[in-house]
């Protein structure tokens, strides 16, 4: 027997290796044994752009202004292209997975302060303040990519 899923059901559960329809991802009732398809990150990932989406786009910023641009989102751990917050893999995987703001601090063990700064940013985006994120020295030029990106995790519940 293959080790892949019908197309009808894609999900392999990775404890059983039962394949289920995406339609049972999320739905409230656990299908896999573990039941995996109903972990929170799993669930909040799947409303995300897909991580190799948001790592593309931290790496074509960090491409295009330098390794530290970053910081002006995440604050100094965000400096050497990410490197004291894993990398840019591992803070794309957690922007993901982090249900909320604060999620997303305590997987990265970022400080309060930044966390201040990040949901100010944040909010900026929510309240189309553009003067916010210009204030960070993000360009005109730069705006509609960094609104559009920090959109859809608010429009995914990372504010919440």
């Amino acid at each position: 027997m293959s080790d892949a899923c019908h197309p009808y059901e894609p999900f392999k559960c990775p404890g059983d290796g039962a394949c289920i329809s995406i339609q049972y991802l999320c739905d409230g009732a656990p299908d896999c044994l573990d039941g995996y398809d109903e972990d929170s990150r799993l669930c909040t990932a799947a409303k995300r752009p897909p991580v190799e989406e948001t790592s593309s786009f931290l790496q074509s910023l960090l491409a295009s202004h330098g390794p530290n641009y970053l910081e002006k989102l995440f604050g100094s751990k965000a400096r050497d292209a990410l490197a004291p917050l894993g990398g840019v893999d591992k803070v794309a995987i957690t922007l993901s997975e982090s249900q909320t703001n604060e999620d997303f601090r305590s997987s990265t063990a970022s400080d309060e302060i930044r966390l201040e700064h990040l949901r100010s940013v944040f909010m900026a985006v929510e309240n189309g303040d553009l003067g916010m994120l210009k204030s960070l020295g993000i360009k005109d030029s730069e705006l509609g990519d960094v609104k559009f990106f920090l959109e859809k995790l608010v429009n995914t519940g990372f504010l919440d």
